[in-house]
């Protein structure tokens, strides 16, 4: 049996006949970028993550980038952001020619630690990223308090959690700027890329509105100097088509996870990094970590079973670091987590069977 690590043509080829319908309309208007299925995409967003503003963005590393330029991120400002992520968490801030500063993670959750983040703060600490992971949420309540009143932004890396839920709170809700992705690997996706940057401010949204469109203000003059970013009418209407399926969808993940925790929970050699009760996952992965990590994908990948591992190198340990400055603190967590995790498939389109065939390969191993 083969069983690939996702497959992005499964929307596609389940919906197929309306998807081309709704290409086939966009294309008919002869509008092609931001007109009315960003207007419907923006508003539904925002709406599901519980948000007054939702723009949408090129990527997730643009809305990043951009709510970083919201904020005025100076050259000699530091971010605070974990080094268990991936790349784009880390590349909006040398964008800005900020100061990176590394901090440990929880090895529970495996996302920033709170009271690492506090220790890591200093006079020149303007922002934090906290990065979401594997389609679950943290509660960051308390955290954003503790932020605002040292005068420090809270910047939320959703790019994995739109969907997910923690004490009542959405993904993509707790950040004074949030960001998610519409990268193919996630749970709703374009067709190619896309992000969104959310936000429950006036005056960042007013900003945002011109630096996604060449700093162009509301009279049709150039104000700022802007970017230009944006996704197309006919990825947006792709989005918002799977928008009105994502309860399916979510179900169907977590439908496959409880599958893997009933025939891996017996198993002492794993840990499964799991949500409590308090939190709700979309699974967009789903991770488990065990000391024979690289012995057991092998063992995987000779039976027809693609893997990934999240993540094997550190942020901090990249090369492009090499020309740039940046702070680390003990990261002893992150280190012993890139040799321990590992991805197993998951997406509404892998079978009973399939997930059956996975768990007993890993059991028997």
């Amino acid at each position: 049996m083969k069983i690939a690590f996702n497959k992005f043509s499964g929307f596609y080829s389940e919906n197929k006949e309306k998807i081309l319908l709704n290409l086939e309309r966009v294309l008919n208007t002869g509008e092609y970028i931001r007109a009315n299925e960003i207007q419907i995409l923006e508003t539904k967003i925002s709406k599901l993550c519980n948000r007054k503003f939702a723009l949408t963005t090129s990527s997730c590393t643009n809305a990043i980038f951009l709510a970083l330029k919201t904020i005025d991120i100076k050259p000699s400002d530091e971010i605070i952001l974990p080094s268990f992520s991936y790349i784009a968490s880390l590349s909006p801030i040398l964008m800005c020619n900020a100061k990176p500063v590394f901090v440990d993670i929880s090895p529970e959750t495996l996302t920033l630690d709170f009271d690492l983040i506090k220790k890591a703060i200093t006079p020149n600490t303007k922002a934090v990223i906290f990065v979401q992971l594997f389609g679950c949420s943290q509660d960051l309540s308390e955290l954003k308090s503790f932020l605002k009143e040292k005068n420090i932004i809270l910047i939320e890396d959703a790019a994995q959690a739109l969907g997910s839920k923690v004490n009542n709170l959405n993904g993509g809700e707790q950040g004074d700027l949030s960001c998610i992705s519409f990268d193919p690997t996630k749970i709703i996706s374009a067709f190619g890329t896309g992000g969104v940057v959310l936000t429950n401010n006036q005056a960042y949204y007013d900003k945002l509105t011109k630096l996604i469109h060449h700093g162009r203000n509301q009279n049709g003059e150039f104000e700022i100097l802007g970017y230009n970013s944006k996704i197309s009418e006919l990825n947006a209407s792709i989005i918002n088509l799977q928008l009105e399926n994502l309860d399916s969808i979510l179900e169907r993940n977590n439908n496959i996870a409880n599958q893997y925790f009933a025939e891996l929970s017996n198993n002492k050699n794993i840990k499964i990094l799991k949500p409590n009760s308090n939190q709700f996952s979309t699974y967009h992965k789903f991770v488990i970590q065990t000391r024979d990590r690289n012995e057991l994908r092998k063992h995987l990948n000779n039976n027809g079973i693609e893997t990934k591992i999240h993540y094997s190198t550190l942020l901090h340990e990249q090369k492009l670091l090499k020309s740039f400055e940046f702070k680390t603190h003990n990261l002893q967590n992150s280190e012993y987590a890139k040799e321990k995790v590992l991805s197993l498939p998951i997406y509404p389109n892998l079978t009973k069977e399939e997930i059956s065939y996975i768990c007993n390969l890993i059991n028997n191993y």
